[in-house]
């Protein structure tokens, strides 16, 4: 997998053909907001499996900055020919409790049974960045001067394939 360093700085993503901005701030439900902005952004762009792959990590980015650090206060999207880079920004600066290869032993070895996990035993909480890491190509937190940003990079094949 390459770095989303190298994505976001060589011409991976190929030329730069749209940006939007969202204010998430002062609003009572940004999950809701910044899903539809992503969908309608990425609608026909990309397969329909890869927009609901960047939904739904939207969707766990800004949640977890309205769980865990005051709220998001804003999205930026930056689509490209060959791809989207989502950031959001939210006022925490405590980037240290952010794993950056995020792992979740979802189940012990001695729950496992037949059909291989036992869904009683999963947590119910604590898999956002596990699937952030699963359904994005790539993705970083950096700090920001109001706080911090976690940055999703979706490598997106056209529709037709």
């Amino acid at each position: 997998m390459t770095p989303t360093t190298k994505l976001i700085e060589e011409p991976a993503l190929g030329r730069l053909v749209d940006t939007r901005q969202f204010n998430l701030s002062h609003l009572a439900a940004p999950e809701s907001l910044a899903r539809r902005a992503v969908r309608e952004v990425l609608n026909g762009r990309a397969q329909k499996g890869r927009v609901d792959d960047a939904v739904l990590v939207t969707d766990e980015i800004v949640g977890n900055a309205v769980r865990h650090a005051g709220g998001a206060v804003s999205l930026a999207l930056g689509v490209y020919e060959h791809g989207a880079i989502i950031e959001v920004t939210d006022r925490g600066t405590d980037t240290t409790v952010i794993p950056s290869a995020p792992s979740a032993p979802l189940v012990s070895q001695d729950k496992l049974g037949l059909d291989g996990i036992d869904v009683y035993s999963l947590p119910e909480t604590g898999h956002g960045l596990f699937i952030v890491a699963q359904c994005a190509t790539a993705w970083r937190v950096k700090r920001v001067e109001i706080g911090k940003a976690v940055i999703a990079v979706f490598v997106l094949p056209s529709r037709a394939t």
